[in-house]
């Protein structure tokens, strides 16, 4: 729009600077014949010169329209969304028409944002139900019709053996329910009171936390205070480990039952840790010096300065950040009895960045997830503090592999590890390919995705057959070669639709760390 207006501008110019010049033709040829002596040169002098002055007010007058229009079309471009763009009349009609087409769909994207963030903490919420209502029916006495009709819901037929070790997990899970509020109940007091004991938040200078630092600058580090968080963290859960021999899985995510087993990858190596197996009298003796060192960190981390952080840096410490929110919330307020307390917990679980107090739904739909531009306001239906953290902490622009990267806490997020500035990009892809070396089921005829990659489809592919093969070229080689004759074989039969099972997304907790 630009370009038509200023080159209509400058074919205009040249049209309005013919007449003059070709007076100034004339102008010369009277000199150059020299007639009437030198009173008729100095008349013909002040006419080239009255010639000129007459040029140059009619280019400052096209300069000064110039400059209008490119006001104007600042104003139109750079006004809030919601308000009306206020054109001048002396636009021209196909620019103003351009304008008004740009404003109705930039509003347009704005609601269909809005939109997108309610509608996925729905699925959430739908996710977190599904998750519980299956929980809660493993301990009903069935009925063999009942059954059937349960498995058939959930899952194929080959999901029998899946479906009993849920039931077995979720009795242990119940039967230590006291035991994991006694344990909990202890180590929020222990927060509790080490949070009476502090202050004011510390500047970066003082010595709260035991570990030693480099110097200053490293210990005012924000990256480095959200990697030493998840280590913290990370430790804690796995220092309460009831038997740490017993805490690697060759099926994390439990699709040997209903698909082909395989190896894995590095995921069998991770550390497992569930509801189960957190032992309460292992809580207070190991985790003292553990929980002086969140207690140092979080102080640190509540007067960092984010203001010279460049995209890498803030897309390594808000995953750092957002991991340790969650792991931080399960320590205060305990780990959730039900699956949909998971999401309530997303709410309650917050924590103070530079000063400013953030929960995990805040960090990653209004940080991480969505593009941020600086001229959006907020959406009616969307909180002010929310649209705050985005203006202010948002990055510029989104990465789409932080659905790799990002743990709730829940038994089908990703596992959880510590992204560093200089490698983020590397992590990311190596979280990537690795969860879904672990995550994806592949038999003869069907292909088993996780619900999560469901969610996020949209991020990776634009419908479900591109989605398909994006999955398989991240596989390893002999891996991504089963699954592409996996979905070969039936696609003259079927649709993509048919072809695979997508795998439900269970909020029970556990976590797994790499670390």
């Amino acid at each position: 729009m630009m370009s038509n207006s200023s080159s209509s501008s400058s074919s205009g110019s040249t049209r309005g600077s013919k007449a003059p010049s070709s007076t100034h033709t004339k102008i010369r040829k009277k000199l150059n014949r020299g007639e009437n002596g030198v009173v008729n040169r100095k008349k013909l002098n002040r006419e080239m010169i009255t010639a000129l002055q007459q040029d140059v007010v009619k280019l400052r007058k096209k300069l000064r329209l110039e400059e209008n229009i490119h006001r104007a079309m600042e104003r139109a471009f750079n006004r809030p969304l919601g308000a009306l763009p206020r054109l001048p009349p002396f636009l021209p009609p196909m620019t103003l028409q351009l304008l008004a087409e740009v404003a109705v769909l930039e509003e347009e994207i704005v609601r269909l944002e809005e939109q997108f963030v309610h509608f996925r903490q729905e699925l959430y919420q739908e996710a977190a139900l599904t998750s519980s209502k299956t929980n809660i029916e493993c301990f009903l006495p069935y009925s063999s019709s009942a059954s059937s009709n349960a498995r058939e819901h959930f899952s194929p037929k080959t999901l029998s053996v899946k479906e009993s070790r849920r039931v077995k997990r979720n009795q242990l899970s119940a039967n230590s329910t006291i035991n994991m509020h006694i344990t909990h109940t202890q180590l929020n007091k222990s927060l509790k009171a080490q949070k009476l004991k502090q202050e004011s938040p510390r500047p970066c200078k003082t010595n709260a936390e035991p570990r030693s630092y480099g110097g200053a600058d490293e210990k005012c580090d924000p990256n480095k205070i959200s990697e030493d968080l998840v280590k913290c963290l990370s430790s804690i859960f796995m220092r309460c480990q009831e038997n740490e021999e017993d805490t690697a899985s060759r099926d994390p995510y439990e699709i040997f039952s209903s698909f082909r087993s395989r190896d894995i990858g590095p995921y069998k190596n991770f550390i497992n840790v569930k509801a189960a197996s957190v032992n309460q009298n292992r809580t207070s003796s190991s985790c003292a010096f553990l929980i002086r060192q969140l207690k140092g960190l979080l102080g640190s981390l509540s007067s960092v300065n984010l203001q010279k952080l460049n995209q890498q840096e803030k897309l390594a410490f808000w995953i750092n950040i957002y991991n340790s929110c969650m792991m931080n919330g399960f320590l205060e307020h305990g780990i959730p009895e039900s699956p949909e307390l998971v999401v309530t917990l997303m709410r309650k679980a917050s924590i103070n960045v530079g000063g400013h107090f953030l929960n995990a739904i805040t960090i990653e739909h209004f940080i991480l997830r969505l593009p941020y531009h600086s001229k959006y306001i907020s959406p009616k239906s969307s909180k002010k503090n929310e649209m705050a953290a985005r203006s202010r902490f948002g990055l510029e622009f989104s990465e789409p592999l932080v659905t790799f990267a990002l743990s709730c806490g829940s038994w089908s997020s990703p596992a959880v590890r510590v992204y560093t500035t200089d490698k983020v990009e590397e992590e990311l892809e190596a979280a990537k390919r690795e969860y879904l070396e672990a995550s994806v089921g592949i038999s003869r005829t069907k292909m088993g995705i996780p619900k999560l990659m469901e969610w996020y489809s949209h991020d990776f592919a634009k419908d479900t057959e591109s989605l398909l093969d994006w999955i398989c070229l991240q596989l390893p080689t002999e891996l991504g070669k089963d699954a592409l004759n996996c979905l070969q074989q039936g696609m003259s039969q079927s649709p993509a639709s048919t072809r695979i099972h997508i795998i439900p997304y269970e909020f029970s907790f556990r976590y797994l760390f790499s670390i």
